[in-house]
C-alpha cells in the first residue's frame, strides 16, 4: 500500500484516497512524504503518535 505522510499534521493518508477533506493543503512541501514502507508507517503510529487520516481509508464520494 502507498502512503502519503503529512509530517505537519503527523496524519497519514492512504495515497490513492487522499483528497480535499484530508486537510493537508497547507503543509509545505517539505513537510510531506511518500512511502510504500509499512513497518516505517507502523512506527510513526506507535512510537512518535501519527494518526490515520478519517477521510482517506475509503474512497471519498459527494454527491451534489
Amino acid at each position: 500500500m502507498q502512503f502519503f505522510i503529512d509530517h505537519k499534521y503527523k496524519k497519514i493518508h492512504q495515497r490513492v484516497h487522499a483528497g480535499d477533506k484530508c486537510g493537508f493543503v497547507k503543509t509545505p512541501i517539505d513537510k510531506r512524504e511518500f512511502t510504500d514502507a509499512e513497518n516505517y508507517v507502523e512506527s510513526l503510529k506507535d512510537d512518535r503518535r501519527y494518526e490515520l487520516c478519517e477521510y482517506c481509508q475509503t474512497v471519498q464520494i459527494e454527491i451534489d
